[in-house]
């Protein structure tokens, strides 16, 4: 099937049923939790065995700052998501900073604390013997590296040997009232590009050998949504699209580091990444 969104539970919802089978849909207060259980379920939707978990949130559109309850709300469901007893992180940043609507992922992680580096002497002298070691990096995209992004990020799995991925990239919706509003969690990895048709090769524990995460912010929706013709597949965003990537970009990144380095305040996370 033909997806113009990336969200589980708006591919649930296109096929106007109640029940698919091979998908349990539950709902939680301002949580949808999609969980593809097999082939059939996957063929149901056009995603992926695994667990989605869409994060419905305030718009941050008119806000000064997101590192509010918000930030709980998410740094809850990475918990939930994220597979126990990890020791360590890659964070990647997908997507191209030169386009705004694409920049979500490479803005998040000027937000993530990155500490695979710090000694263990250093992490003892400032009182921090727990440091999580997280890595992070941007790939920048096809166009400007000739290399696919899923083979640099193999590349730097392969040499660094992180105990997880966690991928973060833009989405796109069916629906303009998601647009910084949703924020989905998915353990089945993720096709960059897909909800816009623009598939590249997928990042998964399939192709990396270890679990991904991934996550992402409805930033575009089709004009075939909007006009009726599911042949028109142009895309566009709303106008507070900057503020939309700018705020989703330090709300994931925070998030992230508050999940992550569970020893730390928000406030003295904050300070290390400025």
């Amino acid at each position: 099937m033909t997806n113009h969104t990336d969200l589980a539970v708006e591919c649930y919802e296109s096929g106007e049923k109640t029940t698919l089978n091979g998908v349990k849909v539950t709902e939680q207060n301002n949580l949808t939790i999609v969980e593809v259980l097999n082939d059939d379920g996957a063929k149901s939707i056009g995603k992926p065995v695994g667990k989605y978990v869409v994060l419905d949130i305030r718009s941050f559109v008119n806000d000064a700052d997101v590192l509010d309850d918000r930030l709980y709300e998410f740094v809850n469901v990475l918990r939930d998501v994220l597979p126990r007893n990890i020791s360590s992180a890659l964070v990647v940043g997908l997507g191209n900073k030169k386009i705004t609507a694409d920049s979500l992922g490479p803005s998040a992680m000027s937000f993530v604390l990155a500490t695979r580096h710090i000694a263990d002497d250093l992490k003892n002298d400032v009182g921090l013997p727990s440091l999580f070691p997280v890595s992070c990096v941007n790939t920048g995209v096809l166009g400007d590296t000739g290399i696919e992004t899923a083979e640099i990020i193999k590349g730097i799995v392969d040499q660094i040997k992180p105990s997880c991925v966690i991928a973060v990239d833009a989405l796109a919706a069916s629906s303009a009232d998601r647009l910084g509003t949703t924020i989905q969690f998915s353990d089945s990895g993720i096709s960059p590009g897909s909800g816009v048709g623009n598939h590249r090769h997928e990042i998964s524990q399939k192709t990396l050998g270890v679990p991904v995460v991934a996550i992402g912010i409805p930033t575009v929706v089709s004009t075939g949504i909007i006009s009726g013709n599911n042949s028109d597949t142009a895309f566009v965003t709303p106008r507070e699209i900057d503020k939309i990537c700018r705020q989703g970009a330090k709300l994931i990144g925070m998030g992230i580091n508050v999940c992550l380095q569970d020893n730390m305040s928000v406030k003295d996370l904050l300070a290390l990444v400025g």
